[in-house]
């Protein structure tokens, strides 16, 4: 299975048009980066899907050299003038950059959101890039000191690319952040480290030119099919991904997302097995039998509104089925995520806030309706290892049946200096049946943490350094616990 999957990389990467020119892609994580882009995205400077990382700079890049000459807020010139500079510099395609990173931390968080917090106690790496014309590459290798994984050299983020026409084919591992979340994805986040794969994605989010389609406005659609590791259950299964996005109306993005676990040792592996799987034929409840069932799906939708650009508050949901149900369970229950966004100025700073309520509790009704369904979220009857990677959930980080509450706040100067702040109250588990493949408790806990960050630039690169502090309760033993953290990284751009 291996080998075909190379095989089918190599194909893929040689098969593509060399010709055209391969963007390069802003990955997840960077906090100032995701401000500027939503910022000009409400503002109506940009109209863009930008709830699927990682974005094409391209993509950006393309809509900075149309945006409307229109009065803009101060925050807007300075985000506009950063992304008009990162990008040129992102897609400069004179010569290779050398990019060096380490960072240090005590008691690192487990549980990561979408800010690129440090995974390990100790990690280092270094990373080299390169644009031509005819495609990209990105090869970076970094070493981690006694990780939960026990994997010290990681390849992360290192992937080559080629475009046709308006398409990339990337190889390599890529993490990703599928969502509007800023707490967290339930579908698919950066939780759990990058797998190996091959991408499709587009690279320009233009619009249909027939009058049947382009009522959908600018629009993206991404799919890839990973290789997940084989310490599981059932080993070397596959992952697979697809998501379509769209702007039908100014300051409203429709997402539709599904992934699949599928393949893997002693299962089918064909292309009428994955046929089964497109068509939902592992959907079929007690009609299907394990020898027949194609996969492991999870499947929804995601929505983001901002409200007219004189009232600056958007609005976003996020919907994800799981089909991982026990026997008897109808398909149809939900994973559930809110959350609201406010931005604007005050003290001379740019800053967005945002309150998120998420619960991945399987229910077929809304949030706090009866019908509990233990077990079944980032869980299935075949795949016992469940949605995860690497002893992390691919999903939500509080991981099956938790439920999550969350405040933030961003805060950016005309320096380029951010400064971010959370607090979250986590139910971890909270049914409390034994799972053996939970990533964070087998029983019920609650937990709630605190997080300030701050990355600054100085001549001698970025800086970027984090105090928090987290309490844990354990409902089955009655014990307490808590930890205090703190972490520093610097990297050379």
């Amino acid at each position: 299975m291996r080998s075909a999957v190379i095989q089918f990389v190599l194909l893929m990467l040689t098969c593509v048009a060399l010709s055209a020119h391969a963007n390069p892609l802003a990955r997840p994580g960077d906090m100032l980066l995701r401000h500027d882009i939503r910022l000009l995205v409400d503002e109506g400077v940009l109209n863009l899907p930008m709830n699927t990382w990682p974005i094409p700079w391209g993509d950006v890049y393309d809509q900075l050299s149309r945006a409307p000459a229109a009065a803009l807020t101060p925050e807007s010139v300075d985000a506009m003038a950063r992304l008009r500079d990162r990008a040129r510099w992102e897609l400069d395609p004179s010569e290779w950059y050398l990019t060096g990173w380490a960072s240090a931390s005590a008691e690192p968080r487990v549980i990561r959101t979408f800010e690129n917090t440090p995974r390990e106690e100790a990690e280092a790496g270094v990373a080299f890039s390169w644009t031509n014309s005819r495609f990209t590459v990105n090869l970076s290798a970094a070493y981690a000191n006694d990780p939960i994984d026990e994997e010290e050299f990681r390849p992360d983020d290192t992937y080559v690319g080629m475009v046709l026409g308006n398409w990339m084919v990337t190889a390599g591992w890529q993490q990703r952040w599928w969502g509007p979340g800023n707490d967290a994805s339930s579908i698919l986040s950066s939780n759990a480290r990058p797998r190996p794969g091959v991408t499709l994605q587009r690279n320009l989010s233009t619009p249909f030119k027939t009058k049947w389609l382009s009522w959908l406005g600018p629009w993206n659609l991404t799919t890839f099919m990973e290789y997940l590791d084989d310490e599981r259950v059932i080993e070397d299964p596959l992952l697979w991904g697809f998501r379509l996005g769209f702007r039908p109306l100014k300051g409203l993005e429709i997402n539709v997302t599904r992934t699949a676990m599928w393949c893997g040792e002693d299962r089918p592996c064909d292309l009428s097995t994955f046929f089964d799987l497109l068509k939902g034929n592992d959907n079929k409840g007690q009609n299907t039998t394990p020898e027949e069932e194609p996969g492991n799906q999870l499947a929804g939708y995601d929505i983001r509104w901002s409200l007219p650009r004189d009232i600056p508050v958007a609005l976003y949901m996020q919907w994800t089925a799981e089909d991982g149900r026990p026997q008897g369970v109808p398909l149809g229950s939900f994973l559930r995520l809110v959350g609201a966004e406010h931005w604007g100025s005050i003290g001379g700073f740019a800053h967005r806030s945002y309150v998120e309520v998420a619960e991945t509790i399987s229910r077929e009704g809304g949030f706090g309706s009866s019908d509990e369904i233990p077990n079944v979220a980032y869980n299935h009857p075949l795949y016992r290892t469940g949605y995860r990677y690497n002893k992390r959930v691919m999903g939500h980080g509080i991981d099956g049946d938790g439920r999550s509450y969350s405040i933030g706040t961003t805060l950016v100067d005309s320096g380029n200096n951010t400064w971010n702040a959370s607090l979250r109250y986590m139910e971890i588990n909270i049914i409390g049946l034994p799972d053996i493949a939970h990533s964070l408790s087998p029983t019920p806990q609650e937990s709630w943490d605190m997080l300030f960050t701050h990355e600054r630039g100085t001549r001698f690169g970025r800086f970027y350094f984090g105090v928090g502090y987290s309490q844990l309760d354990d409902e089955v033993s009655g014990e307490s616990t808590s930890d205090a953290t703190g972490f520093i990284r610097w990297s050379s751009r």
